[in-house]
């Protein structure tokens, strides 16, 4: 009988530590901000169109896993992530010039697929000033992005509705800052 109460006993409290350290583990993974860099290049658009048009689809190499190791010296991996959002987006036209520039466009909108999730999601949607600018920055939409993020190819697509033309093909900086906890 003694026996029988020990392993109950034992059995309990391994299951109370185990779950203690994924709440401890949880606790102590604060999270981390990253920034995700890449470089596109749109065509020059000759005609003003009264819709939005397709600017391009570009793919980029992720891997999550080595992020968060990288991040956290090696104690975390892609496990102890529960949510990935958009902290934040920068637009640079690092070519601009007076007739080719962030002013040339009404509005840009970028959307998100990958091989883990191929239903596309709006990681932003903006309205642009009709002023002469080489850069322009705006918040994230609070789309959960982890699903999309746990593939190692994801997808952007850039849509914009242009105002005026441009004369010549734009390069185009994307940064896009995430927040992972």
């Amino acid at each position: 009988m003694k026996r029988i109460f020990i392993s109950v006993f034992a059995s309990i409290l391994l299951l109370v530590a185990f779950s203690s350290c994924k709440k401890l583990a949880a606790a102590i993974f604060g999270g981390f901000d990253t920034t995700v860099d890449f470089q596109v290049s749109i065509p020059a658009v000759p005609v003003v169109s009264p819709f939005e048009l397709p600017l391009g689809q570009f793919l980029y190499k992720f891997n999550l896993d080595s992020i968060v190791k990288a991040k956290t010296a090696g104690v975390f991996n892609a496990n102890d992530v529960k949510s990935i959002k958009v902290k934040q987006f920068n637009i640079n036209i690092t070519d601009a010039d007076q007739l080719n520039n962030i002013s040339n466009f009404q509005s840009v909108r970028v959307t998100i697929q990958s091989n883990t999730n191929n239903t596309p999601a709006e990681l932003f949607s903006v309205t642009l000033p009709d002023t002469y600018a080489t850069t322009f920055s705006t918040p994230g939409n609070n789309a959960e992005l982890l699903s999309y993020l746990k593939g190692s190819d994801i997808t952007y697509s850039m849509y914009g509705k242009n105002r005026r033309i441009t004369t010549k093909p734009l390069t185009i900086i994307l940064s896009v800052i995430i927040r992972a906890s």
